[in-house]
């Protein structure tokens, strides 16, 4: 019982939290999405939330709002290939990623929950043929 109780009060003073399981590179990978979605004329806003810890997991909710005079399926998709070519290149690991498209028309309230119907919405798909347009991803740190 002692061993357990040191183990603990070891890894509390050493800055290490059982709870927590943030990982720096998805953040970055959040920011770098919505960095890029702000750079094209099409984007009115973007956001986005990174969940995590052992309840959530870690995932990552991207949020953009178009301006409803440019809204085409081209559009679209370079929207959502942008969210997959930057969480291809940003992390080695796994990151569970879902977007969510919405209009200048109809934009979700943060005060108003439900409102704002979404254009498009899905999983952030990493597959491997996206090494052929991308590269390879980071490679992960040996211990």
């Amino acid at each position: 019982m002692r061993l357990v109780v040191l183990v603990l009060a070891v890894l509390l003073m050493s800055g290490c939290n059982l709870f927590e399981a943030y990982d720096p590179a998805i953040n970055a990978t959040g920011k770098q999405v919505v960095a890029e979605w702000k750079q094209r004329p099409e984007v009115a806003a973007a956001q986005f939330e990174y969940r995590h810890g052992l309840d959530a997991g870690g995932h990552l909710r991207l949020e953009v709002m178009l301006k409803a005079e440019a809204i085409t399926d081209a559009v679209l998709d370079e929207i959502v290939e942008i969210a997959r070519k930057d969480c291809w290149l940003g992390t080695p690991y796994d990151c569970y990623a879902t977007y969510v498209i919405y209009t200048t028309d109809d934009p979700p309230y943060a005060d108003k929950p439900g409102t704002g119907k979404w254009v498009r919405q899905g999983e952030v798909e990493l597959t491997a043929d996206m090494e052929a347009s991308y590269g390879p991803r980071p490679a992960r740190p040996t211990k």
